[in-house]
């Protein structure tokens, strides 16, 4: 069973060009989905190839959910880290605001997977982005996302109260 979810056609990152195309660098050095500094992260390592953003992973058994099936939350995982692509590529700081998935099959531990994500619109601070988890020729889950600009402050370290705490410059 495939996901029946009719995913839009990708718009054009801009900038684009070959010359632009390769390796984007991942969220933060610590993020749960690419960071490589996390020996928690899924690893994703992500490519531009003109209006896409690819990466390959293969789940491991700590990503499992039901037995030799990966756990959906970390399937929700990487199509959420790969939608956080788009807005790098446009040179953007943004947030998930939302995010729909659409689960098509199973996730088998252990099988190489593609992911996908591109951008769908940009208007104002709304990037609506989609994105795709492929098993083979199979897209065994894909997703619709919202994110948000937000300005450079949000993403300042916090202190234990909560708020914003100050960093050097």
């Amino acid at each position: 069973m495939s996901v029946r979810t009719e995913l839009p056609p990708p718009a054009p990152l801009s900038p684009s060009g070959p010359e632009l195309d390769g390796p984007i660098a991942p969220h933060t050095a610590t993020c749960f989905g690419c960071g490589p500094e996390n020996p928690a992260s899924l690893g994703l390592r992500f490519v531009r190839d003109g209006d896409v953003v690819r990466a390959d992973i293969t789940l491991e058994s700590r990503h499992e959910g039901a037995p030799g099936l990966a756990h959906g939350g970390i399937v929700a995982a990487i199509l959420d880290d790969m939608s956080g692509a788009i807005p790098r590529v446009l040179e953007q700081r943004a947030v998930t605001a939302k995010l729909d998935v659409d689960f098509g099959a199973p996730v088998v531990i252990g099988r190489p997977l593609v992911a996908e994500s591109w951008l769908e619109s940009f208007e104002g601070r709304k990037i609506r982005i989609a994105a795709r988890v492929r098993d083979g020729d199979e897209v065994v889950a894909a997703s619709r996302a919202l994110f948000l600009t937000v300005p450079r402050e949000h993403f300042l370290p916090r202190d234990t109260d909560g708020g914003a705490a100050s960093i050097a410059p």
